[in-house]
């Protein structure tokens, strides 16, 4: 009987194990067609999506090129009647009242989805319209009561003016000469601009500067709106207008260097960028552009650099960070983790690029429920960091010490939620799928991109 319960028992364990064994199977199969049917619905939108590319392809090699109006583009001549102060203030009689103040920011919302903020420093030129008092239905003539107010948004179109620079010239009255002779004459020069003695003026120069740097607004497109404004500028005097300036403010180049060496984080990052005719080659080339931002322990904003890179190689990165000593934080480039190995510099990854490998999926598949899962945990994820980030930085921080073992805690135990979905999906999802490439570039810089939990202005 004993003999009987034990070969039952031995045997109920050995059935126990083995439905565990296949409960694991199926759960590992269910995650696997999960996989399958998220990759499936993965290569239909993929086909789409070339299928768009090859279209739209030969359409701008063999569509019309023309532009001609058509019936959506027609819309596109009824901006000028909002865009011209000219217009509104012609509309004001000799004897109507203009005024100008200042007042605070002005808010007014046009539609649901868009909000237009206008600076507190604005001036308001305020147009009073006086017109026939109308009669009243009674018979009766209307008497004025009051104002109407409306407020609209105007422009005032960019000009120009010749800004006359007079010097004073002096000479000797004793070294006058012979008759015919030329006489010394001494200017005192006072001009503290960078192009002194062109006829570019330092807004100019800024005009040309910004237009071209911060708005993307090529020399040639200049020259045509210079041109309409009445004056002919070439692009070859704007050009060496910007190189000379560049020469000039190589000195402060130089402080900004100094500058931010002294900042404990940089984040980094490279673009790249089409450069037409570089020395020693033919054809055009891609080259990079770097730009460091930097921050200080109080989370304050400081300096930002950009330099121009040739080539996006170990050896141009490493020459970019030099003897810096502090923390950069990257996109996960190769280039800085072997400038790390050599170099004196905490590297740290970015879950914000981590989180774009996923979110660029749901770009291409909107439905893809693997990535909007993950999705979900990095905003739960971010969600804590932020509350934690505000709580810093109110007027009663945390010590460090202290907020670095709140954070830990918090954002630990998200982090590890987001690594076991990682580890469980990884194993069956199917190798080079786009879905596999996110998971792998988490998975392999993992220990870079959590270094941030030991730096508490990260």
């Amino acid at each position: 009987m004993v003999k009987t319960e034990e070969k039952q028992g031995k045997k109920d364990q050995s059935l126990e194990a083995e439905n565990q064994l296949l409960k694991s199977h199926v759960s590992t199969l269910e995650d696997h067609v999960t996989v399958l049917e998220t990759e499936l619905e993965n290569k239909a939108v993929e086909v789409e999506h070339w299928k768009n590319l090859y279209l739209s392809a030969t359409h701008r090699l063999y569509g019309k090129k023309s532009e001609a109006a058509i019936a959506s583009q027609l819309t596109l001549f009824d901006e000028a009647e909002t865009e011209n102060i000219a217009e509104v203030l012609e509309c004001v009689a000799e004897d109507e009242q203009v005024t100008e103040q200042r007042v605070k920011t002005v808010t007014r919302r046009l539609n649901k989805s868009r909000i237009l903020t206008v600076d507190a420093n604005t001036p308001i030129v305020e147009v009073i319209h006086e017109g026939e008092a109308p009669l009243c239905h009674c018979g009766s003539m209307m008497e004025r009561s009051g104002y109407f107010t409306r407020d609209a948004i105007a422009v005032i179109p960019a000009s120009k003016a010749i800004v006359r620079h007079s010097t004073a010239q002096y000479k000797c009255p004793c070294c006058l000469g012979d008759e015919g002779e030329s006489q010394t004459l001494t200017v005192t020069e006072e001009d503290p601009s960078l192009l002194k003695g062109t006829i570019c003026e330092p807004s100019l120069l800024a005009t040309i500067v910004a237009d071209k740097m911060a708005y993307g607004l090529p020399l040639y497109r200049q020259e045509s709106r210079f041109k309409s404004m009445g004056v002919e500028l070439s692009r070859q005097a704007m050009s060496g207008w910007m190189m000379s300036a560049s020469t000039s403010l190589k000195p402060l180049k130089a402080a900004l260097e100094r500058s931010v060496r002294e900042y404990p984080l940089w984040n980094v990052d490279e673009t790249a960028l089409q450069v037409l005719r570089i020395e020693g080659e033919d054809e055009p080339k891609q080259c990079f552009m770097a730009v460091r931002t930097t921050t200080a322990k109080d989370f304050t904003k400081g300096p930002v650099i950009f330099d121009y890179l040739r080539r996006r190689t170990n050896s141009s990165i490493s020459d970019l960070l030099g003897d810096y000593s502090y923390a950069v934080q990257s996109d996960g480039l190769s280039g800085y983790a072997t400038a790390a190995k050599s170099g004196s510099f905490t590297h740290l990854g970015c879950h914000v690029h981590a989180r774009r490998k996923f979110a660029d999926i749901l770009k291409v598949q909107k439905n893809n429920a693997l990535a909007k899962e993950v999705l979900t945990l990095y905003a739960t994820f971010f969600h804590h960091e932020g509350e934690l980030l505000e709580r810093q930085r109110s007027k009663d921080p945390l010590g460090e010490d202290e907020y670095l073992a709140v954070r830990r805690k918090i954002l630990g135990k998200d982090l590890a939620a987001i690594h076991d979905w990682l580890i469980r999906y990884k194993k069956v999802a199917i190798a080079k799928s786009p879905i596999f490439g996110a998971i792998d570039y988490c998975l392999k810089r993992w220990e870079q991109l959590n270094a941030f939990l030991d730096i508490p202005y990260v």
